[in-house]
C-alpha cells in the first residue's frame, strides 16, 4: 500500500508542477489579467500555435538526430521510433541496472508504474541485445500528430436518439 501512495504522491506532484507551469506561461503570454475575449484568446491561441510547432520539431529531432550515446546496439530498435525524451529516461535507468541488476527489491519498477518504460530489472535481460520496441507503451513510440492507423471508433448520436425515442414510444403505449 505505501508503494501505492508514492505513486500517486509523485504523480500528484508532478502534474501540479505541469499545470502550475502551464498557468505560468499563459499569465506571461497574457501580460495582463484585464482585457477582452478577443486578445486572451488571440493569446492563447498564439501560445497553443507555438507549443504545437516546439512538439513538431521534438518530434523532428527525435526521428533524425542520434546522440552518440544511443549508438550502442541496445538501443538498435528504438531509434527514430520513440522520442529523445524517452531514450534519456531509459540511459537514466539502464545506469541504474549496475547497482539493482535482475534484483526486483531493489528495483522498484517506478519507470514501469509510472512511464510504462522499462524498469532496471527489465533493462538487465536487455544488456547483451537491444531493447525491444514492444516493451515501449505506443503513447512515447507517436512522433507525429496524425492518428497513424489507431483505429477510433465512429460515434454517432442517432442510434441513441433511436432506442431513447423507441423507449419512450413503448412508455407511452403502456400508460
Amino acid at each position: 500500500m505505501d508503494f501505492y501512495c508514492c505513486i500517486c504522491l509523485l504523480l500528484f506532484v508532478y502534474l501540479k508542477c505541469r499545470v502550475e507551469y502551464a498557468h505560468w506561461a499563459l499569465k506571461i503570454m497574457l501580460q495582463n489579467s484585464l482585457g477582452d475575449l478577443c486578445n486572451v484568446w488571440d493569446a492563447m491561441n498564439n501560445m497553443v500555435t507555438l507549443q504545437h510547432t516546439e512538439i513538431r520539431a521534438s518530434f523532428e529531432t527525435s526521428t533524425h538526430v542520434v546522440g552518440h550515446v544511443f549508438k550502442k546496439a541496445l538501443y538498435k530498435s528504438l531509434l527514430g521510433m520513440v522520442s529523445r525524451y524517452v531514450l534519456n529516461q531509459i540511459a537514466a535507468e539502464f545506469e541504474r541496472v549496475h547497482y539493482a541488476g535482475n534484483n526486483p527489491s531493489s528495483c522498484g519498477y517506478v519507470m514501469r508504474m509510472t512511464h510504462d518504460l522499462p524498469c532496471a530489472c527489465e533493462l538487465s535481460k536487455y544488456v547483451v541485445g537491444c531493447i525491444p520496441l514492444d516493451s515501449i507503451h505506443m503513447f512515447w513510440r507517436r512522433l507525429s500528430f496524425s492518428d497513424q492507423g489507431i483505429y477510433e471508433p465512429k460515434v454517432s448520436i442517432k442510434e441513441e436518439i433511436k432506442t431513447i425515442s423507441n423507449c419512450n414510444l413503448k412508455s407511452q403505449q403502456i400508460a
